[in-house]
Order: structure tokens, then C-alpha cells, then sequence
């Protein structure tokens, strides 16, 4: 064998081995985060209900309170699931919960909404909770899911004034969807601790992250996904949609937050729409703790929004 063949040979196998190593570790970054039932979306969860006295959760409000279990089909054929506490019909809260977690994990927000007289649809996104789903996308399909549960309950109450309410990737996903084609029966969008960026707020949780740090290259992970979930990391740019905005706004941020990281709030009011957008900054609240650490303002601020534009 020449020299020139061994160099050749040489460069195709570190070529290869660097092509099979990216898509293994793509293939396991998707494991660890975005499939159903994923390791990261694990701890979330068991964090959150293990924590639930600093969120302020009491799972024991569901039993006290009658619900109505619904089900709805998405736009890809998958069986939606959500609870649908009844109060006053014409006035609807919807709300969105977040990454790992699911609608029962959202009780002080459907409790804040059905104390101001909102009937409130909890919903379990997508490969979590009772929904069907194979996996989490940050946004990018949720938030057309999210329309069919608006269309959904305007079909059942036709002359309903509907609030939407997401928190974290369920804040992302009310932004996303608050560019969208709308009923006007949307009257209001309220978002606690949004990402403006899917990519971006990945790339600050892998650098945060021994474990997702040791498999590089996010960029290949983006596009291997259009693959594995046919969607991109890239797609969900939630500051271009929060500008096609056409209804009142709320961007709710604690200023310790490091998960979704703070500026992130900015980004989202410097891209809305200014007559439209309103943004409430928590002191000292990390990642989805605003409710739980300035529970009376909070509750107020919401209130005089809701006041105001609905």
C-alpha cells in the first residue's frame, strides 16, 4: 500500500468513525431529552412533585374539585387529553404546563384562574400525561395542538372569552402560538418564564450539563431531528412569532432564572408588538418559582392584566 492510499484510508476512517459518533451521540441527546418518558423529563418531574410545597402544588385541590376529562385529536392523529374544571363558561382559562411535567402540576395556576370565576381547561401536552405522543417538541408542534384546544372549546362555547396561560415550554408555546391565526375569542396571552429561542435555550442547558456537554455538536442534533422528530430546534424561533402578536401580552420572568435564562424576557418584549405586550419581572425567582415567591403580587398583576384587556 502506497502512501497516498494510506493517507486516504486514514482520512476515511476518522471521516466515518466522526460521522457514526455525531449520530450516535444525536441519537442518545434525544433519549436523554425529548423522547417520551426521557431521563431529563424524569427528573423534571419527580423534582417537581418531590418539591411540590415550594411550588405551592396540592395535588389534594384536584380531589376536591370535579373535573371533566376531555380528549381531543390533533392535526398528526394523536389523542390529546385534558381536564376541564367548570365554573363560568363564557370565560375560559386554558392552560399550558412545561417540559417533563403535566397538567395536574399546574394546580396553582388553574386554582388562581378558577378563583377569579374562569372555568379552566388544564391540558397535558403532547408524550406526557394522558396524551398520546412519542415525543416532546419544545414548542413546535404543542402549539398547534394548543389551536385545536382553542378551536375545540369555541366549538363547545361558541361566545366564550378565552385566556391562554403557559409556563415554561408551555410559556414558549402560548408565544408561539400567539402569532398564529386566532378565534376572537382570544382575548389574552399570558407566558411565565418563555424561551425566545429553542436552540438557544438548549445550548445554555448543555453547557450547564455534564452529562448532555459529553456528546457534542448541537448543531448536528438540529438537523438530525428533522429526521427522528421532523421538526428542528432551529424552526422554533418564538421571538419572530411573539411579533406577529394580535392580542394583549403578559411575559411574566423571574430574574434569577438560569434555566431559561432572564434576557430571554427582553428579547421576547423587544420583539412584541409595544402596544400590545407588557412584561412583569419577579426579584430573586429562579426557573418557574415567580408564583411561589411573590404569590400576592403576582396573583394582582394577573388580575389587573386580565382587568385591563379582557
Amino acid at each position: 500500500m502506497t502512501t497516498l492510499e494510506i493517507v486516504f484510508l486514514s482520512l476515511f476512517l476518522v471521516i466515518s468513525i466522526t460521522f457514526l459518533y455525531l449520530l450516535f451521540s444525536s441519537e442518545i441527546k434525544y433519549i436523554l431529552t425529548l423522547k417520551r418518558n426521557c431521563f431529563f423529563g424524569r427528573i423534571i418531574y419527580k423534582y417537581t412533585i418531590k418539591n411540590k410545597n415550594k411550588y405551592s402544588i396540592d395535588l389534594s385541590w384536584w380531589q376536591n374539585n370535579e373535573y371533566e376529562e376531555v380528549e381531543i385529536t390533533s392535526k398528526d392523529n394523536l389523542k390529546l387529553h385534558g381536564y376541564f374544571l367548570h365554573k363560568n363558561d363564557k370565560k375560559i382559562a386554558i392552560v399550558v404546563h412545561g417540559y417533563g411535567t403535566r397538567a395536574f402540576a399546574m394546580q396553582q395556576y388553574v386554582k388562581m384562574f378558577y378563583d377569579e370565576g374562569y372555568s379552566v381547561l388544564a391540558i397535558d401536552n403532547r408524550a406526557h400525561g394522558k396524551s398520546q405522543g412519542k415525543c416532546i417538541t419544545m414548542g413546535y408542534f404543542e402549539h398547534i395542538d394548543l389551536s385545536s384546544w382553542v378551536d375545540y372549546t369555541v366549538k363547545r362555547y361558541s361566545d366564550c372569552e378565552i385566556v391562554v396561560f403557559g409556563l415554561s415550554m408551555g410559556g414558549a408555546t402560548v408565544c408561539l402560538y400567539s402569532g398564529d391565526k386566532k378565534p376572537k375569542n382570544v382575548k389574552a396571552i399570558i407566558s411565565d418564564c418563555a424561551y425566545s429561542s429553542a436552540y438557544d435555550v438548549v445550548q445554555s442547558l448543555c453547557e450547564q450539563s455534564i452529562i448532555l456537554n459529553f456528546f457534542p455538536s448541537l448543531f448536528v442534533y438540529n438537523l438530525y431531528l428533522k429526521y427522528r422528530a421532523k421538526f428542528r430546534l432551529s424552526d422554533i424561533d418564538v421571538k419572530s412569532a411573539i411579533n406577529k402578536c394580535d392580542v394583549p401580552i403578559l411575559l411574566i420572568h423571574g430574574s434569577r432564572d438560569k434555566f431559561v435564562p432572564f434576557y430571554m424576557q427582553e428579547v421576547l418584549f423587544k420583539n412584541a408588538p409595544a402596544h400590545l405586550c407588557q412584561k412583569y419581572v419577579v426579584n430573586g425567582a429562579g426557573h418557574a418559582e415567580s408564583m411561589t415567591t411573590a404569590k400576592e403580587e403576582y396573583i394582582k398583576t394577573v388580575k389587573q392584566f386580565l382587568k385591563n384587556n379582557t
